[in-house]
């Protein structure tokens, strides 16, 4: 028994709108896909090989992250944070034989040793250096802006004497 020209054409039709379903669903997938992975590059924007942090930018109370990612085994050595007065803030060793990926982070904060006795002392350009490898530095600034609610941090009121 022969279908009716209509339920041929009811069948193509339909059978052409669900490629069209599928086409843009698959669409929406690929532009979803590639804005997560624009997203995660603008996350990662300040990278030195295989070193980057979250941020150029940071203000008083904020943490900076760091992602380290595909450490060669022939990386070794330290990661120094100078701070916005010229001295050492914190030093992290590295071996690329050990682990070829870790995350790191630290919160720049008042420290007598360090004389930042203030707040204010945190503002300016700091700078992460890569002691024994040839990756560049990646500088990044504190801004004298506040994060809400940490004004009252212990580790960011000024320290005296200093």
């Amino acid at each position: 028994m022969k279908k009716p020209k209509s339920a041929k054409k009811k069948n193509a039709t339909g059978a052409i709108i669900g490629v069209i379903i599928v086409i843009a669903i698959s669409a929406s997938a690929i532009y979803l896909y590639n804005q997560r992975q624009s997203d995660t590059s603008t996350l990662h924007g300040m990278t030195s090989g295989p070193f980057s942090i979250n941020n150029g930018t940071y203000r008083l109370g904020d943490n900076v992250f760091m992602t380290v990612t595909g450490l060669k085994p022939t990386d070794v050595g330290k990661i120094v944070v100078i701070n916005s007065k010229g001295g050492i803030f914190t030093q992290v060793p590295f071996n690329g034989t050990m682990k070829s990926d870790f995350n790191y982070f630290f919160k720049p904060n008042t420290q007598k040793a360090q004389k930042l006795c203030s707040a204010q002392d945190l503002v300016g350009n700091w700078t992460i250096v890569f002691e024994g490898t040839q990756y560049s530095s990646i500088p990044f600034k504190i801004i004298n802006q506040w994060v809400p609610g940490d004004q009252a941090d212990e580790d960011l009121k000024p320290i005296s004497p200093c």
